[in-house]
């Protein structure tokens, strides 16, 4: 789209670009290349999968960059498919650069085929081509770019090598692409031209609105004048009693052709390569899963010790502030500023350490590699508690936030499954609860406090595993996971990204926090709080907690990372003078066990329904409770 401006003279251009391409191949670190953490997460209109969005200004050109989800092809079968698919054809994008994995061309080149064969701007941007050098592969770029009609611009987004190249072929993208064509036998042409006479006016080409019918995606019926023709040509179809697959198996012969005359292999002398020996042993069926465990053991150690570290100076800094505006306490307006600031202060210090913490270095282990291969190595033990070998995937996202955890399920063959999977983020610490046991547990109660709350966690979540094994039933699948080459990860990469995921919390929780602290000023100072407190008393009777302690446990529910600053404002920062070292127990097993917070609540009713969502949530709490006051009793009938 082209504008003036009234005051200017200049005219201003802008494009729409979008960012495709597979999982771990690079998507992240080149738009974090490109535009730098200025970037918005956000859920692609009408669906639950986040994209990422950014812009930049070029002289005269205006680009926005949408950067999609990684996706395998083109296809309507995942809810990541149906946006990338969706953004490709229906959001007006200007262009698309595909980022290519050099040392697995031939697999990039699929997806390729496909964007090509709906004549869309294509710039291919070839990622790890270093890498492939070093394994001995070649690969002619200027002859791949004229092979496919498109600019190939070989990129590394950690060094930002190649990123004026790409930015340069951007700002001279045409507004259409008549790129390579792939040649189908002669009965799927023949299809095709029949199934073009019966297609309506649209802007993509017939002949790809075709193929996307007859590879069977619902998505292009729309263009049809009538539908019975598909039923039709597909009885003509003999040959090809499976023609989507068959289309499938031709771009896939169509793409390693490619790949096979652009690419020389160099031969290199058969050593022992690291990778394969760090593989040996993270693979290993002993030594993998001992140091799978051993690594989360070290990864919490220093969630612990640098986040106590990083608290202790915060909640200085937030009593010094603290001290110093607390005047005029009989003013309610001092009061509430008061509450408000504590909430505030006490959320920061506790909360924010741990997640930033968290974020940083599951951001590392992921540019590492060594994320993909402990999964694989924890579907090992999934196994045993008769879940699928993919229920791995959410439950690892657990450990970030619940609610996108809730949406991975689906990647599961079964509601069946997904529910049983989703029924575990009960005990799976999020970012969240990780801040709880290590800011309040761990920093008031001590190290092996906050140890134990995961022993705990851990134990609750095995009862609770084997108790639905026995009565929902599921087939075995295997787990099917691409391992990453191991990377040297770029720092600024990392912290981009730690960054980026944790927006929300800076963004949403931190003001929370604060009206959280002035909504209990207010109960406070109108005598309000033995109302909410009171009906509630059971559950603080049972736990052997003092009754105000109900208020944190239930904002924490509205929003987890609420609950330490809510602990604070109701106690005061000298949580270990109220509290004893067993009651800060037994609040953090309270905590944490348990579907977190109301927007994990939201998601699961989206995905299961309300009756099984709340089932679940009901019972988990109920579950998490009972499990809480158990242990304490068994603990202080020991200490006796």
């Amino acid at each position: 789209m082209i504008y003036s401006n009234p005051k200017f003279s200049k005219r201003v251009r802008n494009l729409k670009i979008l960012l495709i391409g597979q999982p771990n191949v690079g998507k992240s670190s080149l738009l974090n290349a490109l535009v730098g953490s200025r970037v918005t997460v956000s859920n692609y209109p009408g669906t639950t999968v986040e994209v990422t969005e950014a812009r930049k200004k070029i002289d005269d050109t205006e680009i926005e960059f949408l950067d999609t989800p990684g996706i395998y092809s083109i296809s309507d079968r995942s809810e990541e498919e149906k946006v990338s698919e969706k953004a490709l054809f229906e959001g007006e994008a200007n262009g698309v650069i595909i980022i290519a994995d050099a040392t697995a061309l031939e697999r990039s080149l699929y997806m390729v085929l496909q964007i090509l064969e709906a004549e869309m701007p294509v710039i291919i941007a070839l990622n790890f081509v270093e890498e492939a050098e070093k394994k001995g592969i070649l690969i002619d770029l200027e002859k791949l770019g004229k092979l496919l009609n498109v600019a190939v611009v070989p990129i590394n987004p950690l060094t930002k090598k190649g990123i004026n190249n790409l930015l340069d072929s951007l700002l001279g993208i045409k507004s259409s692409s008549k790129g390579f064509g792939v040649v189908y036998d002669d009965h799927i042409e023949g299809a095709i031209e029949q199934i073009c006479l019966e297609l309506g006016k649209s802007r993509l080409p017939k002949r790809f609105i075709a193929l996307r019918i007859l590879e069977e995606d619902e998505h292009f019926y729309k263009y049809l004048k009538d539908r019975k023709i598909i039923g039709e040509v597909k009885e003509k179809l003999y040959e090809h009693p499976k023609v989507a697959e068959d289309i499938s198996i031709n771009r896939y012969g169509t793409a390693s052709f490619i790949a096979e005359k652009v690419t020389e292999i160099i031969h290199i002398e058969k050593e022992e390569r690291m990778q394969d020996d760090i593989d040996r042993v993270l693979l290993h069926k002993i030594w993998g899963p001992f140091i799978t465990g051993l690594s989360f053991i070290v990864v919490f150690g220093i969630l612990l010790y640098f986040g106590n570290f990083i608290q202790g100076f915060l909640m200085g800094l937030m009593e010094n502030l603290l001290s110093s505006i607390k005047v005029a306490e009989h003013s309610i307006i001092t009061v509430l500023l008061f509450q408000g600031l504590t909430g505030l202060t006490a959320g920061i210090s506790i909360a924010l350490p741990y997640i930033f913490l968290f974020y940083l270095l599951l951001g590392l282990l992921e540019d590492i590699g060594i994320l993909s291969r402990f999964i694989v190595n924890a579907e090992r033990f999934l196994k045993k508690l008769g879940l699928p070998g993919k229920s791995f995937i959410p439950l690892a996202l657990g450990l970030g936030c619940t609610a996108p955890a809730t949406i991975a399920t689906r990647v599961l063959s079964s509601k069946k499954e997904q529910f049983r999977a989703a029924s575990l983020f009960a005990f799976v610490p999020c970012s969240s609860r990780i801040a709880i046991i290590m800011g309040i547990v761990g920093f008031y109660g001590g190290i092996m406090l906050a140890i134990s709350i995961f022993a705990v966690l851990f134990i609750a979540g095995l009862i609770w595993a084997f108790g639905i094994k026995r009565f929902v039933h599921i087939e075995r699948q295997y787990l099917l996971l691409e391992l990453p080459p191991y990377r040297r990860p770029l720092l600024k990469n990392v912290l981009v990204k730690s960054w980026i995921r944790m927006k929300d919390f800076v963004y949403l929780v931190i003001p929370l926090l604060a009206i959280g602290g002035i909504a209990y000023g207010i109960l406070d100072i109108y005598n309000f709080t033995n109302t909410v407190v009171g009906p509630l008393s059971p559950i603080t009777n049972w736990l052997r907690l003092p009754d105000v302690t109900i208020i944190p446990l239930v904002f924490g529910f509205l929003q987890k990372d609420l609950t330490g600053g809510m602990l604070v404002s109701v106690l005061g920062s000298e949580v270990s003078l109220v509290l004893t070292p067993l009651q800060i127990y037994t609040f953090g097993v309270a905590t944490t066990i348990g579907i977190p917070c109301i927007i994990a609540l939201g998601m699961l009713i989206k995905e299961f329904g309300f009756r099984k969502a709340i089932t679940l949530t009901i019972a988990s709490i109920i579950y998490g409770l009972l499990f809480a006051g158990l242990t304490l009793r068994v603990i202080s009938f020991f200490q006796v």
